[in-house]
Order: C-alpha cells, then sequence, then structure tokens
C-alpha cells in the first residue's frame, strides 16, 4: 500500500493540499492546525485508488461496503482494530467530502447521514483504543467536528475543480 510519508514534505502537491485544506478550514471557520494536517494527508492517501479500499476479507479482497467494513473489523483483534476504525472513518470523511455523488450512483440510494454516522462513531471507537494523546484529541476533533470536516472537504473539490487552480496543478506538473 502506497502511504503519503512517500511524498517528500516539500513536494508541490502536499503544499497545495495543504493550502487547500487550510483555506478550506478557514472557510468554515473552523481553522486547526491539527485537522489541516491530517485532512490533507488524508488527500495524500487517497491520491491512490488502492488505498481507498484498504481494509480486507480474510482471502485478501477489498471491502467496499461500510457494513462489511464493521462486520470484518469485529473479528479482528482489539489491538489491531484502532487502525481499522481509522481507515472507516478516513473513508467515510472521503467520500462525503470529495464524491458525495456516489451515494447516489445508479439504483443505489445511499443517505449521506448513514455514512456520517458511522464515520463519527469510528473515529471515536480508534480514539478510544488509540494510546497517544495528540492523536486521541486529534480523533475526538474528527468525531465532534465531522460534519464541518466534511463541509472543508467541499470546499477543497470546489477550489480543486477551480480552472485557475487546473491551471495552476498543470503548471507544477501535478496532474
Amino acid at each position: 500500500m502506497k502511504t503519503q510519508e512517500s511524498i517528500p514534505e516539500n513536494h508541490p502537491v502536499r503544499k497545495v493540499f495543504r493550502n487547500l485544506t487550510d483555506r478550506a478550514l478557514n472557510q468554515s471557520e473552523m481553522a486547526d492546525n491539527d485537522l489541516c494536517l491530517y485532512l490533507s494527508d488524508l488527500l495524500l492517501h487517497f491520491m491512490w485508488s488502492e488505498n481507498l479500499y484498504g481494509l480486507k476479507d480474510e482471502e485478501g479482497r477489498p471491502l467496499y461496503y461500510l457494513v462489511d467494513m464493521y462486520e470484518e473489523l469485529s473479528k479482528l483483534p482489539r489491538r489491531t482494530r484502532k487502525d481499522s476504525y481509522r481507515q472507516i472513518g478516513d473513508y467515510t470523511l472521503f467520500i462525503l467530502g470529495m464524491f458525495p455523488e456516489s451515494l447516489s450512483y445508479g439504483r443505489r440510494q445511499i443517505p449521506q447521514s448513514y455514512y456520517s454516522d458511522f464515520g463519527r462513531r469510528s473515529y471515536m471507537a480508534a480514539s478510544e483504543l488509540e494510546g497517544d494523546t495528540e492523536a486521541i484529541a486529534t480523533l475526538r476533533k474528527l468525531a465532534h467536528k465531522y460534519e464541518r470536516c466534511v463541509l472543508s472537504l467541499n470546499w477543497v473539490r470546489e477550489y480543486s475543480t477551480d480552472p485557475f487552480y487546473q491551471y495552476m496543478f498543470r503548471q507544477f506538473g501535478i496532474t
């Protein structure tokens, strides 16, 4: 699995995501450095589509549905659940923030509240299993301010589809 750590700190795409995220959080009146770093890293993480479905079943097949993710999670030992809860929270936040239309694709109509509930609960569960106090604080912020984080990612989506930013992405060789 590719990770955002493989992208150097001074890489233009990292800078663009941080700037867009910072601007979006300010727009949602929620300026917070921890959330800015977390959300920009989340965007970097999901640049690789194989990271989108990071949870796998016992045979190694990706899980596409939240209910399947939670069912598989219940089979895991307690010490390994934290990352899975976090993955579910990240997945739901990313989908609602960047691709909300995917919830009403074709015949499938999934309420956004369904994803929000799973995301909030997952971040809270991850925070309860986390040992690092800074990570606990960030995960709890994500749980308590979930809808505003979604709104911030909606702003990032708007900014990133703006013709000016598209031009800048091409100039920096990001697209």
